[in-house]
């Protein structure tokens, strides 16, 4: 770039599809009114320290399709005013603490298609006013805690085809103006209650191609949004479900394999025929209801295959004695189809799972906690289980 003509004053550089490999100060210096430079697809790998130094009115850089690995610290020293910053598909595989730090007006920043794996909480420090970022098509497997914190503008985010295998209550905190989010073709099996908390914005949230299980809908009790959820592994729905889906502006939630059974007679019972999600589910099991859809099955054939529980297990935890003051831990574990829900009633007569005192804890396995244990919590304790059929 330093062989260009000096005797001109130019706003606008276009550097693209040529064959250059590095990047010095001295490359730029005398193109200090740039607003627009563009070194796409090249071969660039080196960009030496301040090499943007003198670009301050600098708004748009383009550096995707070349061989960058890293971005360090004082790569962008200089780049005030940038607002929109491409460098998608290269090979960026780490980026320093504090690499966007002199780059505060970025608006939009484009990191598709590199080699990330992990995403730290300081990767973004310096970011407060950006928007937009596309990172698909890495292989990211874990972004920590508060890595969004410093990015509280932020309204769209790409982060489809990836290798995701959980979504946490703290993943994405402090994005309380996000409105787009894509999740899309990752391995995401598990997500966390509380996820989509700090999201009150959230208009658009795509998560179709993943491997879900379960999908905690009371998240989403207060959003109306598009909702992609295909092709996952949701296998059955309540009634909560019910009322989260019919409050969506648009819904996706084919290509499940949905179970038939009476732990969907709830959601089947909500069912008017007016959502157009309710053409959408499409029974796998039972056999006999293979293909059918679920609006057109009677509620009282969703029994068929589903077992009343039975108590498996009532004892405590360890053998040991335990005396006052010690904690005492029982088990109370059942079976049946659908996973009954276990109460356990103490020697006081009340139930454990409505204790007011803190001393009692009832976990979902149904572990029952009594700590310090006291002369009072001598006496008899009830397991009890129930489901819809028993």
């Amino acid at each position: 770039p330093q062989d260009l003509p000096a005797n001109i004053i130019v706003f606008e550089l276009d550097l693209g599809f040529n064959q250059i490999t590095n990047l010095s100060q001295s490359d730029l210096s005398r193109y200090r009114n740039l607003r627009t430079l563009n070194f796409n697809n090249n071969r660039i790998s080196n960009i030496n320290s301040q090499a943007f130094y003198v670009l301050s009115l600098l708004t748009t850089l383009r550096l995707d399709s070349n061989r960058i690995r890293s971005l360090r610290y004082d790569l962008f020293t200089g780049l005030g005013n940038l607002q929109e910053l491409n460098l998608s598909d290269n090979e960026i595989n780490d980026i320093q603490a504090g690499a966007f730090s002199s780059t505060s007006q970025i608006r939009y920043l484009y990191m598709h298609e590199n080699k990330l794996t992990i995403f730290r909480a300081d990767f973004f420090t310096g970011l407060a006013n950006m928007s937009h970022i596309t990172l698909y098509n890495n292989t990211i497997r874990n972004i920590q805690a508060e890595t969004f914190s410093q990015t509280p503008q932020l309204r769209g985010l790409r982060l489809d085809y990836n290798k995701l295998t959980n979504l946490r209550s703290d993943m994405f905190t402090g994005l309380g103006n996000l409105q787009e989010v894509h999740l899309y073709n990752n391995e995401i099996s598990y997500i966390q209650a509380g996820t989509f908390s700090s999201t009150p914005q959230l208009k658009k949230l795509y998560l179709s191609n993943n491997n879900i299980t379960s999908f905690p809908f009371n998240d989403l009790s207060t959003h109306r949004l598009d909702l992609e959820l295909a092709n996952n592994r949701l296998t059955t729905l309540s009634s909560t479900a019910y009322d989260v889906l019919m409050s969506m502006s648009y819904v996706k939630i084919y290509n499940n394999p949905w179970l038939c059974d009476c732990r969907m007679v709830d959601f089947r019972l909500r069912m008017t025929g007016f959502y157009p999600f309710e053409d959408q589910i499409n029974c796998t099991q039972p056999d006999h209801l293979y293909g059918q859809k679920l609006k057109d099955i009677n509620p009282e054939n969703l029994f068929s295959d589903c077992v009343e529980p039975t108590i498996v297990r009532f004892q405590r935890a360890t053998k040991n004695t335990v005396v006052q003051g010690e904690t005492l831990q029982l088990v109370c574990e059942a079976s049946g189809i659908p996973t009954p829900d276990i109460t356990v009633t103490l020697p006081s007569g009340m139930n454990a799972s409505t204790y007011i005192d803190r001393r009692v804890t009832v976990s979902k396995n149904g572990t029952i906690t009594v700590r310090d244990i006291t002369a009072a919590d001598t006496g008899l304790y009830v397991c009890i289980a129930a489901n819809s059929v028993g």
